[in-house]
């Protein structure tokens, strides 16, 4: 069986140049020493999102030569702001 992985591939992309956008337009002070500021709730969306998609692709494996093992059990993935009472 052939699985289009388009869907999951597009999730992670669109997620990933949004939590990017969002990351670049708060950089502050461009100097030799720049950081970000940035509200913990306006980057939950995206990064819980990548994080199922990388769940989703971890626990993914294709049988034959050109295949590739699924994860062991214990593959642990962590949370971003693990505070909302789930832990990492």
């Amino acid at each position: 069986m052939e699985v289009s992985m388009d869907g999951l591939r597009n999730q992670l992309l669109r997620n990933y140049n949004s939590l990017v956008s969002k990351l670049n337009s708060n950089i502050k002070d461009e100097s030799w020493d720049p950081h970000i500021t940035i509200d913990v709730d306006s980057i939950q969306r995206e990064l819980d999102s990548i994080r199922s998609c990388i769940v989703t692709l971890a626990f993914t494996y294709m049988e034959g030569e050109n295949g590739w093992k699924s994860m062991d059990e214990d593959t642990k993935f962590a949370l971003f702001n693990p505070q909302d009472g789930e832990e990492d």
